[in-house]
């Protein structure tokens, strides 16, 4: 009887190479084994917003429901044809607090007004500016002895903010300056994320100065 010998060979069968792949690419690449394995279902990446251009699209459309409830919107001769002056949002529970939030939404309102052609009047021009060596040029301040005393404009455009748990509701109007009328309103809701806490991390009250103590001496008659 005669016998075959049978020969082993030591190359794997195509089937089997996939997995030696697999594994090899999870011994020099364990971070990553997701993208080796193909046992995996591939998922579309997570598409993170830009809290920062969410933020100022929320203030432009605040900007925009501002100018549709305007009655009369025309830049020279409406409504705001006489200035507008912008001052910083505060919590609605206190007037007299705010934070980063508050003078971030006042800025982007006064840039969305002007980019409507709207007269914005600075009321933190100072009267003078302020050099520093290795510092800069200074030509804002809130410090009431270097900023005019006097401002000269037809409406104010203002309002308030609310936080809760999830959100923040931004409340906006613009009032007459003489007969304190409402012009117009609008509201925006933004989602209270990562940037809006760095932003209301640094609330704090306006700062109430103290009256002189008043000192009295007894007259002995």
């Amino acid at each position: 009887m005669q016998l075959t010998r049978k020969r082993c060979s030591s190359r794997p069968t195509p089937s089997f190479l996939p997995k030696i792949v697999v594994i090899l690419a999870l011994l020099v690449f364990p971070g990553q084994a997701t993208a080796f394995s193909p046992f995996t279902q591939d998922k579309p990446p997570e598409i993170k917003v830009n809290e920062a251009d969410a933020l100022r699209t929320e203030i432009q459309g605040l900007a925009n429901e501002l100018f549709r409830n305007l009655a009369d919107a025309d830049p020279e001769n409406g409504d705001l044809g006489k200035g507008v002056l912008i001052c910083t949002f505060v919590e609605l529970k206190k007037l007299s607090r705010t934070s980063s939030l508050g003078r971030y939404v006042a800025e982007q309102l006064m840039n969305e007004m002007q980019q409507h052609h709207y007269e914005v009047v600075e009321i933190r021009k100072s009267q003078a500016i302020m050099l520093q060596e290795k510092r800069g040029e200074f030509g804002l301040s809130r410090n009431p002895a270097e900023v005019s005393q006097a401002a000269t404009a037809g409406a104010m455009l203002t309002g308030t903010y609310t936080s809760s748990k999830d959100s923040i509701v931004i409340n906006a109007r613009i009032i007459d300056n003489r007969s304190a009328k409402l012009l117009s309103s609008a509201t925006a809701i933004i989602p209270r994320n990562q940037l809006a806490e760095q932003l209301l991390a640094d609330t704090a009250s306006v700062r109430m100065e103290k009256p002189e103590p008043l000192y009295l001496k007894k007259l002995e008659l």
